[in-house]
């Protein structure tokens, strides 16, 4: 992202650079995401407009070229939240359940910190704490419920070092040497 773009006073729109570091950097997006932004973006490019004008070209515009306020995007948002019967969010308030919905799934909280733009993973880690909390607790019972099982205990486990540990307790067949 090479730029931002602003509200002064939630009216003047203003083009303006990212305010920290990692806003500048490039983005992520799914082939979901992405495909209908490209027919976005070459549709809006038909669009005549002043060409000295910083906002021709941008994706999200009225149908006449000019960009729509900030508020008129909100309120599309809330409309689309009341119709799916979800409460009225702002968009930075998005956030949250997109961090939410990564770290469930596993995606380790370096990549949802570098993702959401933080500029420390602890930002992440403080705002998102509960999770990471959950995760702990998904870890330490999924070690519980492999150690308790014998059948499921490997008899080797090679640790980052390159050694074999063998497992003290484990009563499954250990290769010989060993």
């Amino acid at each position: 992202m090479r730029y931002t773009l602003s509200a002064v006073d939630n009216h003047r729109l203003v083009i303006t650079a990212p305010r920290t570091r990692p806003s500048r950097g490039w983005i992520a997006l799914s082939p979901r995401v992405a495909a209908p932004l490209r027919r976005r973006a070459r549709s809006a490019l038909r669009i005549r407009g002043d060409p000295d004008d910083p906002f021709t070209g941008l994706v999200f515009c009225r149908p006449d070229g000019r960009l729509p306020g900030p508020h008129l995007m909100l309120d599309r948002l809330h409309r689309l939240s009341e119709g799916a019967g979800a409460p009225w969010v702002t968009v930075h308030d998005l956030r949250h359940p997109a961090a939410t919905l990564t770290i469930s799934a596993g995606v380790p909280p370096t990549v949802v910190s570098k993702t959401l733009r933080h500029s420390t993973l602890s930002t992440t880690a403080n705002l998102h704490s509960h999770l990471t909390q959950q995760a702990a607790h998904q870890a330490v019972d999924t070690m519980d419920q492999v150690s308790a099982a014998p059948s499921r205990r490997p008899a080797v486990l090679t640790g980052p070092c390159g050694c074999d540990h063998r497992a003290a307790t484990s009563t499954a067949s250990a290769e010989p040497g060993g």
